[in-house]
């Protein structure tokens, strides 16, 4: 695994100094005491939607930092990027408490690939006026690293090195490296790849991931059926009900043709039953 890997990335910087040390890299500036939680102990979830694997930091000024490794290009980064702000926001006041307690914030994505494509590094959007251009002022910051960028001659060395660590998480990369911060990183990243409990925890991922892919692609396929057959008029609940429940992926393949080819329910349920006769004798809508 590379510290790009989302499950080794939220285990290695739930550690409060491997986290400072990230972020002191990203940022260029010194970063106060911190208090991490990572999500990634709620791996054991079944439901895949409630694995979050970012990591939350508060430092001692109340500054809060929120920062997720990216490795998929995906449309809705902003979007993204602004239900993070608002999660972050939320959490930070307590019933009572003033506007002016709520802290800067920094929402960080790391990016394997370019987030604008306008061939950046560094991406960095803060609200301002429309008219004069003149900044809000409302302390938060939403920073899109790009490790591909095409200025990253400009980057401190430093955060150069980061990058090419972030995906070449290996002895022989680190051997090249001057960084003391990056070899300490890397003695924290050695132990825990070394760590049986990790191991154990990530094994568990793989397979979450795996049952978890193939329930979408199975519900994703019942939900183009089920899509195409609607416009071609009323669907009786017999037949919702029996594409729903079947489980087997060739015949929600064969459906999905037939969805394609019929021109009305009527002749999709005819050759449903054709199907059904060859598969079993009898069974029929």
């Amino acid at each position: 695994m590379n510290l790009n890997s989302s499950f080794l990335f939220a285990a290695v910087f739930e550690n409060p100094d491997n986290c400072r040390i990230m972020l002191e890299l990203l940022l260029g500036k010194h970063v106060d005491n911190l208090n991490v939680k990572s999500e990634h102990p709620i791996l054991i979830s079944s439901d895949v939607k409630c694995i979050r694997l970012d990591v939350h930091a508060t430092d001692s000024f109340d500054v809060n930092y929120d920062i997720e490794a990216q490795n998929f290009s995906e449309d809705d980064l902003p979007k993204r990027s602004r239900y993070y702000q608002a999660e972050v926001d939320i959490s930070s006041l307590k019933p009572g408490d003033s506007y002016d307690k709520l802290g800067d914030s920094f929402i960080i994505f790391i990016c394997t690939f370019d987030p604008f494509g306008r061939g950046l590094c560094r991406y960095t959007y803060e609200a301002s006026c429309s008219e004069d251009g003149a900044k809000l002022g409302d302390g938060a910051k939403r920073i899109f690293f790009n490790t591909k960028g095409k200025d990253v001659e400009s980057l401190p060395d430093e955060l150069r090195e980061f990058f090419e660590y972030f995906e070449n998480t290996s002895d022989e990369y680190v051997s090249t490296v001057k960084n003391p911060l990056i070899h300490k990183l890397h003695e924290e990243v050695t132990k825990l790849k070394k760590s049986r409990e990790l191991e154990a925890g990530y094994m568990k991922f793989e397979e979450l991931l795996n049952r978890t892919s193939k329930k979408a692609k199975h519900e994703g396929k019942t939900e183009y059926i089920l899509r195409i057959l609607c416009r071609l008029g009323d669907v009786p609940e017999i037949v919702t009900c029996s594409i729903k429940d079947e489980n087997n992926s060739d015949i929600l393949d064969k459906w999905f043709d037939f969805a394609i080819e019929s021109k009305t329910v009527d002749e999709f349920v005819m050759k449903f039953n054709d199907l059904k006769s060859k598969d079993c004798g009898t069974c029929k809508l």
